[in-house]
């Protein structure tokens, strides 16, 4: 019975976290011109707080059927690992180019 429960939630998590690596690459990749750069700061900070989020409804996606014994302990790995990027990138950002006196 486990075989017919794995190919469902190993294709839903595998899509969770294609998106994750999406939402990474564009948090990743996105660099800002300089301190004044509010646009491309603001799209950074939010495509980390999305990959935070993503990252955690993931987790809880992947720890069903890790309790269930459906699936190995590894497919929590991504998220966690989704996680602490998207926390590392944001924190990287506010401290690297705080806000002005201005804004």
């Amino acid at each position: 019975m486990t075989g017919l429960l794995r190919g469902p939630w190993a294709v839903i998590l595998i899509l969770a976290n294609l998106l994750n690596t999406y939402v990474a690459y564009g948090a990743l990749v996105t660099q800002p011109q300089g301190a004044w750069d509010e646009q491309a700061l603001t799209g950074i900070e939010f495509a980390s707080a999305l990959l935070i989020v993503l990252g955690a409804i993931t987790f809880l996606l992947a720890l069903v059927p890790v309790q269930r014994r459906t699936l190995s302990r590894w497919w929590l790995a991504p998220s966690l690992i989704f996680l602490t990027v998207g926390a590392a990138r944001w924190a990287y950002i506010v401290h690297t180019y705080p806000q002005g006196p201005g804004g």
